[in-house]
């Protein structure tokens, strides 16, 4: 439900099987958003896509948003193989169990 707390997200936006896009909560110079979409490619398959984005606030941000760069390429990187994983051996049971 958009407005709802998850961790330290707020649910901006969630369209069912398609979207979820979430913000931030912690104390951060600038504002983060992490956006996780299903795309369909065919009839029975998806892609899943992961989109990160971070206004800065100022000079400060940019610095810190560089500086952890590194780090959240690797998170990053860790959380898409986790839910492109997850989401496909679900697929496989459920076109197993017919």
């Amino acid at each position: 439900t958009p407005g709802a707390a998850l961790d330290w997200w707020r649910i901006e936006a969630v369209e069912d099987g398609h979207l979820l896009r979430l913000r931030a909560e912690t104390k951060l110079p600038g504002t983060v958003r992490l956006e996780m979409r299903a795309e369909p490619v065919d009839a029975t398959s998806s892609r899943y896509v992961q989109r990160v984005t971070f206004r800065p606030d100022g000079l400060g941000g940019r610095a810190y948003w560089f500086a952890q760069l590194p780090a959240h390429d690797f998170v990053f990187a860790v959380m898409a193989r986790t839910v492109a994983g997850v989401t496909s051996s679900r697929a496989r049971a459920s076109r197993a169990a017919g």
